[in-house]
């Protein structure tokens, strides 16, 4: 078993086989077995020691994503060993290293560079290498975070401009609430010249109304007495109890769409509403029992009404 936390030395092999602990160092081959490359991405992060990483000049990691050296932060030198071109290394591998971008100005890489006086070591930051492509993971980090600021930002203009609707509909409703004015010249219009008081102004407005709407109500209900007398004749003791169960759901309908009623019982309601209006459709036509529905609801409205102004 590795001991990750012993390891400060990785050391990438041209070989076939798996990794093994040589005292501080975890040699790694670039082939698991002859045919299974190292694939995908490594991450170093279990290896918190990490001082020093080493790829041989003739690895092959063809099909290696990116290896992750951004926790390593004891993480001091790359080195790429053996006299070969330094350009041979970049053409025949593909992965990127994945750093922070205080490790451009730590990390150095170390290679064997060939000039007319032969292979010379050459180190250089790797800010100013180009030898290894590498990818901040801050950038990662910071595009998460704009996003993040970008969703934030959406959600709070969403909110802003729900409250700007809310105040645009507080402003037409005070727009038709009349002012202190106007009841002053209802006032004055119902009680004459005095102090506006709002209790008698409230008073007299019902004693004007119920002067007009006494005699409407009464021969409306009247009207629909007369309506529902007719319905029963027409329905004969067969169909009179059908009929007074159907216009009392149809009641139980009306006054609960004005309180609380779930939508179970309006179910129940509306369902036993329909079956008795199919069984009186074999004495009356669909637009007898509608007109009827309608005069009743209109007679519940005026008896809410009426309920009001006492």
């Amino acid at each position: 078993m590795v001991k990750k936390t012993t390891t400060k030395h990785i050391s990438f092999q041209n070989s076939s086989g798996q990794p093994s602990l040589s005292g501080d160092t975890l040699n790694v081959c670039d082939y698991i077995t002859n045919s299974e490359q190292i694939k995908g991405q490594l991450d170093f992060a279990p290896f918190p020691n990490l001082r020093k990483i080493t790829f041989n000049h003739n690895i092959r990691f063809n099909i290696l994503e990116s290896i992750d050296i951004s926790k390593n932060d004891k993480l001091s030198r790359i080195l790429i060993s053996g006299n070969d071109q330094s350009l041979d290394f970049f053409e025949n591998n593909i992965f990127t290293l994945l750093i922070k971008e205080t490790q451009l100005n730590r990390v150095i890489l170390s290679y064997n560079k060939y000039n007319p006086n032969g292979w010379t070591k050459a180190t250089a930051y790797l800010r100013k290498q180009a030898i290894i492509p590498y990818f901040l993971v801050e950038d990662n980090k910071l595009e998460s975070e704009v996003a993040s600021l970008k969703e934030s930002l959406a959600q709070k203009e969403q909110t802003i401009a729900k409250q700007d609707r809310i105040i645009v509909d507080l402003n037409k409703k005070v727009q038709k609430a009349p002012t202190l004015s106007q009841f002053q010249e209802l006032n004055n219009i119902a009680l004459g010249r005095i102090n506006l008081d709002f209790k008698k102004l409230k008073q007299e407005i019902k004693r004007l109304k119920l002067k007009d709407f006494n005699p409407y109500f009464r021969e409306q209900k009247s009207n629909f007495e007369k309506l529902t007398s007719a319905a029963k004749n027409k329905a004969t003791d067969s169909l009179g109890g059908i009929l007074d169960l159907f216009l009392q759901t149809s009641r139980q309908i009306i006054e609960s769409e004005n309180g609380d009623s779930n939508s179970f019982v309006q179910g129940q309601l509306q369902g036993q509403l329909t079956t008795c209006q199919t069984l009186l459709q074999t004495k009356f036509t669909q637009e007898e029992l509608q007109d009827l529905l309608s005069k009743q609801k209109e007679l519940i409205k005026l008896e809410d009404q009426s309920v009001i102004l006492q």
